[in-house]
């Protein structure tokens, strides 16, 4: 029994140790002082992807996706109000993907050149044989905070990911997974 409680806790921390922070890309307007705004609104967000989604998809990604970045910006000190008017920062996304294919020249367990070019040598793969073929999604993920006041950009985080699921659930997870990482990198709020 300790040995598998000891096994599940070493899983937990090699996993947790393993997970690579995306890099996030930000810019910062000069001339805003975001430490000093402490209310935002959400505005929601867009999506812009190579197949059409369900409408539920999208929905609950976007759920998903608002709840990530308000408890990052409510964690660092920020307070939600629902009246866009009265906020100092208003909150939106974009979402983008691209699907593509590439062709996979390597193989596991190939043999050697000089293995293959011997007389020895198994045959070389019919000509007709199809090259094996993935499919790729890149996506990127942007957040912007408007400065109310002035109607401009006062900051902007970015985060672009290469992804090989084709499932709907686990993308949305990826989608928030990269939300929250660009919503950490906002700065607190200092009353």
């Amino acid at each position: 029994m300790r040995f598998q409680r000891w096994l599940v806790a070493a899983s937990a921390a090699l996993l947790g140790a393993c997970a690579v922070p995306l890099k996030v890309d930000t810019f910062v307007a000069p001339d805003v002082n975001l430490a000093g705004k402490s209310t935002f609104a959400w505005k929601g967000g867009e999506f812009a992807l190579p197949e059409t989604a369900a409408p539920e998809a999208e929905a609950q990604a976007t759920a998903q996706i608002r709840a990530a970045v308000v408890s990052e910006l409510t964690h660092k000190g920020f307070v939600e109000t629902s009246d866009a008017a009265a906020a100092d920062l208003l909150v939106s996304f974009q979402a983008s993907a691209v699907r593509r294919t590439v062709l996979t020249e390597t193989r596991v367990g190939a043999p050697l050149p000089s293995q293959v070019l011997t007389a020895s040598g198994p045959p070389a793969p019919a000509a007709s044989e199809l090259p094996r073929e993935r499919t790729v999604r890149d996506g990127t993920l942007v957040i912007f905070v408007e400065d109310r006041s002035s109607g401009r950009v006062a900051w902007r985080g970015l985060v672009d990911v290469e992804t090989r699921t084709a499932s709907t659930e686990a993308n949305i997870r990826t989608a928030v997974d990269m939300a929250r990482q660009i919503a950490r990198e906002f700065p607190a709020h200092q009353p």
